[in-house]
Order: structure tokens, then C-alpha cells, then sequence
């Protein structure tokens, strides 16, 4: 798979070097840094840092690009992101992003989980072993959804279907997923406790 990160947040760096580790190629763009004709044929593009500093990235992107294109929204909300009427803006809120990127299939994933656990998926075997983090992800497009569980399959980790991108505010700042890198046993026990199934 072709892999595009755009952003330096704290989540990148793993990402891009377990995605390089399952074999697909990164291409990891610099917040000055015009987009590249590569960018053109990225399968997946993940946004990794605060939400300003992707923002102004996102701007500069080609419409041709946004093409039917799944982006994987890793971002981190921060006091300065808001729709601007003042309210804070939530990762289940999208509308962000289809500014930029109006035909884009987007799945929130990856922002709560700590860059730490991430990291930490570098040190265990490739192969052989059940993945022993579960990473949670939303998202309203069910192929979108597949791509990116099979990516994160490829990484080491077990992703977890929240189901529609509107539930993604647990994912967030304050939510109840937030920080928390869990197994698939606990993510299920989690997550089943906030459906009140627990």
C-alpha cells in the first residue's frame, strides 16, 4: 500500500516506521512542502499532528487528489480548532476536512491511542504473535473502514470498529477512550461498559 503522512505530530513517527516495517511505502510530508504527484496515487493518507498545523496543509492539496481517497484522521484537536461560531471542534466532526478534501472517505483512528503503545508494537515479533493492542476506529464508509482495519492488521495491531464517524467522540480529548492503550479483551470490556452492556 502506498502510505501518505501528512503532519509531525507524535503519532507519525511510528506509524510511518510500522507501516515501512509491513512493507508499504511512506511518503511523509513536510508542513512546508508542496504536495508531490506521489501524492496523486497514495491508497491511504493519514493526518498526524494538531489539527491547525494539517489544516494548512490540507489547503494546498489538489482537488485531483482527493479523489475517492481514504484519509485516516489521527489528528489532535487543540483549544485553537473550532468551527468558528466558538465551539470546540470533535474528530466525529469531518466538516474540516471535506473543505479541502470534498470527496474524501474518512475514518477517524489512531488519536487516542498513545504514540507510546504505537511505539512500543515496534518491539514485538512481526509474525506469529495476536496483536495485544486494540486501536479503535469510526468511520461512515464500510470499504474505507476495511482498508484501514487491514492496514492496521499489517502494522501489528487489532483495530476495533466503533461504527459510524459520529461515535468518534470518545476517541477525543476528555472521551472515554481517550489515552488509553488497551488490549482487544479490554477494548471489548470498554467499550461494551460505555453501551452500558458491560
Amino acid at each position: 500500500m502506498r502510505i501518505s503522512i501528512l503532519g509531525r505530530g507524535p503519532l507519525a513517527a511510528p506509524l510511518a516506521r510500522l507501516a515501512e516495517r509491513a512493507g508499504h511505502t511512506v511518503r511523509w510530508a513536510a508542513a512546508d512542502a508542496a504536495p508531490s504527484r506521489a501524492d496523486d496515487a497514495a491508497d491511504l493518507a493519514i493526518l498526524a499532528g494538531s489539527r491547525a498545523a494539517v489544516e494548512s496543509m490540507l489547503a494546498r492539496i489538489p482537488l485531483s487528489i482527493s479523489q475517492d481517497i481514504v484519509v485516516v484522521d489521527a489528528t489532535i484537536p487543540t483549544e485553537n480548532d473550532s468551527h468558528g461560531d466558538g465551539a470546540e471542534a470533535t474528530g466525529s466532526d469531518a466538516n474540516w476536512i471535506k473543505t479541502a478534501l470534498p470527496l474524501a472517505r474518512i475514518v477517524r483512528a489512531f488519536a487516542s491511542v498513545p504514540a507510546e503503545a504505537l511505539a512500543a508494537v515496534l518491539d514485538r515479533p512481526t509474525s506469529g504473535q495476536p496483536a495485544s493492542l486494540a486501536v479503535p476506529l469510526a468511520g461512515d464508509d464500510r470499504q474505507a473502514k476495511a482498508l484501514v482495519g487491514t492496514f492496521m492488521r499489517e502494522i501489528g495491531v487489532e483495530p476495533f470498529d466503533l461504527g459510524a464517524l459520529g461515535s468518534a467522540d470518545v476517541l477525543d480529548p476528555g472521551g472515554a477512550l481517550w489515552g488509553k492503550a488497551l488490549s482487544p479483551v479490554e477494548m471489548l470490556e470498554a467499550v461494551g461498559w460505555l453501551s452500558g452492556d458491560g
